[in-house]
């Protein structure tokens, strides 16, 4: 009987420590994709004007973002919208400071990841502005191409050209719009004070590059993204 009570007890303490062993805790489950991380600073769409002007061309600019459920980390990508480069920055946490170009525009976005190294997920995209230091009148934005998307194939010879444009001052004036075969585009298509224009007669089976140049009330001009159709 004694030998039965011990073996018995032996299961027991086995179960128990085989059940221990599975909790893990109340850390971040392993293997599940974490939640979009929801940008809160730099506000989308606007000029930050709460950096730190550390140089005669540089601001230390605060980014914050909210936490995202299962992430343990994070990545933020901010793109420079003039050279169209991007940098990456990790961060644990949900606030990171990074120095920037002032007078410069830029992207951003925040990359959540969880336990596992495949398991991510990625925020919407917010525009700003970093502004030089005793600037009165900002850039604009560089203009959105909408219509045609990159790398779209047209049904037809033409297209109207969508765009949008946005300026922190409201002064916008015109645009220039650039449409040829070279990247970037060198041939003036031409300039409108609207957000569209229709393209020219285009050449069957040829690859074609927008660009949009910005131009405010004070002489600033900013260039757009390149964008690539091609005709059928």
């Amino acid at each position: 009987m004694k030998e039965i009570k011990i073996i018995v007890s032996l299961i027991g303490i086995a179960f128990l420590l085989n059940c221990s062993g599975s909790d893990d805790g109340e850390g971040t489950p392993s293997g599940v994709t974490p939640d979009p991380a929801s940008l809160v600073f730099p506000s989308e769409n606007a000029t930050c004007t709460s950096g730190t002007f550390i140089s005669s061309t540089e601001s230390e600019i605060d980014f914050e973002w909210n936490t995202a459920k299962n992430a343990v980390s994070y990545i933020v990508n901010i793109t420079d919208l003039k050279t169209n480069t991007t940098s990456k920055v990790s961060s644990r946490e949900t606030t990171v400071k990074i120095k920037l170009l002032q007078d410069n525009s830029y992207t951003w976005s925040v990359t959540a990841i969880g336990s596992g190294d495949a398991e991510t997920s990625t925020s919407p995209v917010w525009e700003f502005y970093s502004p030089a230091e005793g600037v009165v009148n900002y850039a604009p934005f560089p203009a959105e191409i909408s219509t045609p998307k990159n790398l779209d194939v047209l049904t037809g010879l033409s297209k109207t050209i969508e765009w949008i444009g946005a300026d922190e001052d409201n002064d916008i004036t015109s645009y220039d719009v650039f449409l040829g075969t070279t990247n970037p585009p060198v041939d003036v298509l031409g300039n409108t004070t609207s957000t569209t224009i229709a393209s020219r007669s285009l050449t069957a089976a040829t690859t074609y590059y927008i660009q949009i140049v910005t131009n405010d009330a004070f002489g600033n001009k900013t260039k757009s993204a390149v964008t690539a159709f091609s005709t059928p």
